[in-house]
């Protein structure tokens, strides 16, 4: 009698072994980087959301109050509770817009003209898409609001006996009147840079730095926006009224729209009792535009402090199996300079907390300790940033830096730090040319005569425009009226050259030291180990990166000293804005070199003349003695 034997069976594989498999694979676990980025990421959504849902209801409460207010009827409540979803809508679409200026500032190539500089901070990707989120909500609100007033002025259309559905004028007039209000308030956002991100310098309650936020501008912003509104609302319906209706419609009408459009909008040239005028126009717009900056005006004031003041630490800690300052140490490996800001805020407020030092001065581990973690990772962020730092500015041609030159020489950075000279400058090619091959290189020939008598008659052409000029513009200033005009018009020119010459520096300075606050947090958290090392690290951890510490900062200095040479001397391509750049230039440089230069005096008082037991390379140690000195 047979026995059967029993195997195993074969393994199936997905299309019987014909290809890889697609059944869906086990997710891979989260870096412990990633886990903490999440954590941002979920604190962050929760606090904005919070901030939407108090958007909307102020959204509700001012559309609400406003039109009780100004038709006295609380019947239109509930109609204007319906009203505000959209409104909301439009406005939740316009902030998270503004909230990614602030998470992730536009970088813009310097421009070396006033319309080009003009152009490319209007027309771009991200202004446009501002400008027209601006427009959306403009257009929303304004129709919102003559829908809740609710009288036939301003219905949708105004039917008359040949054409039922004629467009009502003085509806459209309202909406275009407030939508080009919206465009100019958004490109006023645009072009004075107020959309860049306002990092705290302190750590506040969280209520109280909303509601400084708030109270700081509405000082300023509200009442220069409520003064251009009053202006509009005076101006755009005379404008309308004399210009638009008196010349351009009827061009329009007759040599544009053809048949097709005139039924509905044809009657906007023609002369009747049911036109508007420029004062029943005036009082509608303005409450238009009070209604709608009043409902914008809060909450693009208020996002702020929702977007950068600092996380709940503590929450985060209570998670994570990790201790805190392991827990900041691999947050600290983030390449997101957003996330890196809260990193360092932390990290800045437990570098005063004896509890914590002593958990980093107290760990013995073998190798690597947590101190010595902490300044790898702090020392690393600083190398990036001086690497951008010294990066060539971007140029207008191009719009990205060029790509650094190899040297002709092994890079002395590459050699082990074991072999000792790390420091060892980049050994310069001997040059060959000569001023003898400059000397000897062929003479240039005068040029010929006809081409000098051309030269020279334009040269007396340009000096006698040049003098009819001067002699026409010394006339009008000796009349009071032209005096005042040109007077007016030379600052308005000044303060356009002033703006360019500002622009072209914020342009270069986000190119090349947007990140500065990350490192000037950096160098403050390390001066501040660095003072407590002294009386708290037993083991002295902190002495023993202490001198890469200050050849770190030496080095930022440099590159910043360097970046401020570079960009003031480019900034002559904009001629007579270079005054208002170099300015610019010098006052976030200069507030950046005050910054190295104080950290390294503190650190210099502190320890005193145990400095000198420290070896710097020459530079670095005359560097550190011209600084301590002065």
């Amino acid at each position: 009698m047979s026995v059967i034997q029993t195997r195993p069976l074969p393994t199936r594989t997905p299309n019987n072994g014909a290809g890889p498999s697609k059944m869906p694979t086990p997710s891979q676990p989260l870096t412990p980087l990633a886990k903490i980025e999440k954590q941002y990421r979920q604190f962050l959504g929760k606090r904005y959301m919070s901030f939407a849902w108090r958007t909307g209801i102020w959204t509700t409460v001012t559309l609400s109050t406003s039109i009780v207010l100004y038709t006295g009827s609380f019947g239109k409540i509930p109609l204007a509770t319906v009203l505000s979803l959209p409104v909301f809508v439009a406005l939740a679409i316009l902030l998270r817009i503004r909230r990614s200026f602030i998470t992730q500032p536009p970088t813009l190539t310097p421009q070396p003209t006033l319309l080009a500089s003009l152009i490319s901070a209007l027309w771009n990707e991200r202004s446009i898409t501002l400008l027209f989120s601006y427009a959306i909500f403009s257009l929303v609100i304004s129709n919102a609001w003559c829908i809740l007033v609710g009288t036939d002025d301003l219905a949708l259309f105004s039917p008359t006996t040949r054409h039922k559905f004629a467009l009502n004028e003085r509806r459209v007039v309202l909406c275009c009147s407030n939508l080009a209000l919206f465009l100019i308030l958004g490109a006023r956002d645009i072009l004075s840079d107020r959309l860049k991100p306002v990092w705290p310098q302190k750590k506040i309650p969280f209520a109280r730095a909303v509601q400084n936020a708030i109270l700081d501008s509405l000082t300023f912003d509200t009442s220069n926006s409520l003064s251009l509104s009053l202006f509009w609302s005076i101006v755009t319906p005379l404008a309308y009224r004399m210009v638009l209706r008196g010349y351009v419609w009827q061009w329009v009408n007759w040599r544009v729209w053809a048949l097709f459009l005139r039924p509905f909008i044809g009657s906007f040239a023609r002369s009747s009792t049911r036109a508007p005028s420029a004062w029943s126009l005036a009082p509608q717009l303005l409450v238009l535009d009070l209604v709608a900056l009043t409902i914008l005006q809060l909450p693009t004031k208020a996002i702020m402090p929702y977007i950068t003041q600092p996380l709940n630490f503590e929450a985060f800690y209570k998670k994570s199996p990790l201790t805190p300052e392991r827990y900041l140490i691999t947050a600290l490996k983030s390449q997101d300079p957003y996330y890196l800001q809260f990193t360092l805020m932390e990290l800045l407020r437990i570098s005063h907390v004896p509890a914590h030092r002593k958990a980093l001065f107290s760990d013995i581990s073998n190798s690597p300790n947590l101190t010595t973690e902490l300044w790898q990772e702090l020392l690393l962020q600083l190398g990036r940033i001086n690497s951008r730092l010294s990066a060539p500015l971007p140029t207008a041609s191009t719009g990205t830096a060029p790509p650094p030159a190899k040297p002709a020489v092994p890079n002395p950075r590459a050699i082990p730090i074991k072999q000792g000279d790390i420091f060892k400058p980049i050994a310069k090619k001997q040059s060959t040319y000569g001023l003898k091959e400059i000397l000897d290189g062929p003479v240039g020939q005068a040029p010929p005569e006809p081409v000098a008598k051309v030269a020279q008659v334009g040269t007396l052409a340009i000096k006698k425009a040049e003098e009819v000029q001067n002699h026409v513009v010394g006339r009008i200033e000796a009349t009071p009226i032209g005096g005042n005009v040109l007077s007016e018009a030379r600052g308005w020119r000044q303060g356009l050259y002033d703006w360019l010459g500002r622009e072209w520096a914020i342009r270069g300075l986000r190119s090349n030291a947007r990140d500065w606050l990350l490192a000037q947090r950096i160098i403050e958290i390390m001066t501040t180990f660095a003072l407590a090392s002294v009386e708290e690290d037993t083991y002295g951890y902190v002495q023993q990166v202490l001198p890469a510490s200050l050849e770190s900062i030496v080095r930022i200095r440099a590159s910043v000293i360097s970046l401020e040479g570079r960009l003031s001397y480019e900034a002559a391509v904009t001629r007579p804005g270079q005054d208002g750049a170099v300015v610019e230039i010098r006052r976030e440089l200069g507030s950046a070199k005050s910054a190295c230069e104080n950290s390294i005096r503190r650190i210099g008082e502190k320890f005193g003349p145990s400095l000198g037991a420290f070896r710097f390379p020459p530079a670095i140690a005359q560097t550190l003695g011209d600084i301590c000195r002065s």
